[in-house]
């Protein structure tokens, strides 16, 4: 009986892609207080370590950080519905990283998708549903068929997976207003409270906003070769 070592050419192959929001515009994400547009896309609460002030926060302060942090979690939510995935190392770029009051003016993360073949397709097949013109084609994941593509909500046709997440986060920062239960830093307490936040969509047309997002595939490349 033989023995030893198969390679299945049929295993999975992660897609990791590169997300990089360029946030330093300061009309399209606002930074003032008492404004729902202010916060940009904020990974870290009040709690992260990395702050040397969160507990002088005023609360204005703190509502906009909490505003932050609510568009970050529409990201999360956006692509993890689309496929499941992980996110790894996110770094963000403000003016001072180690103030909870200085708002980011970058933010890249990793996204990681075990099974990525089928989200163009899907985004595509969402954008025909709300209404989306035609635009050109693409083709799945081994080139074998060709499908119609649709302009995203972005402006731009979806025609490859880079641009599907790219819209995507997009659709997640322009989606209107939602209003959520959050963490958000009391000072009246030094502590936790929950309230309810509101954000709007950041002071920017879709293709704007579509513009201040990259994408670009790090990894995914198909085996090499004929298993032995």
């Amino acid at each position: 009986m033989a023995s030893g070592y198969n390679q299945d050419t049929n295993q999975i192959t992660p897609g990791m892609y590169r997300v990089v929001l360029t946030m330093s515009n300061g009309t399209y994400f606002p930074t003032a207080t008492a404004n729902t547009a202010s916060g940009a896309v904020w990974p870290y609460d009040w709690t992260n370590p990395v702050y040397t002030n969160a507990t002088t926060l005023t609360a204005a302060q703190a509502l906009v950080l909490a505003q932050g942090n609510l568009r970050w979690q529409r990201i999360i939510e956006s692509l993890s519905a689309i496929a499941d995935c992980r996110f790894e190392n996110v770094v963000v770029t403000a003016t001072t990283t180690t103030d909870a009051t200085s708002q980011p003016t970058g933010l890249a993360f990793t996204v990681v998708f075990d099974r990525d073949q089928g989200i163009l397709g899907q985004w595509n097949n969402y954008l025909k549903s709300i209404g989306k013109s035609s635009s050109g084609t693409y083709t799945n994941s081994d080139s074998s068929l060709t499908f119609t593509a649709y302009v995203g909500v972005g402006g731009t046709a979806v025609t490859t997976l880079a641009i599907a997440l790219q819209d995507i986060v997009t659709n997640a920062l322009i989606s209107g207003t939602y209003v959520r239960s959050w963490r958000v830093y009391d000072p009246a307490n030094t502590g936790d409270s929950q309230v309810k936040v509101t954000i709007i969509s950041p002071v920017a047309t879709a293709a704007q906003t579509f513009g201040t997002v990259a994408v670009t595939q790090i990894s995914g490349t198909t085996l090499a070769g004929t298993p032995v």
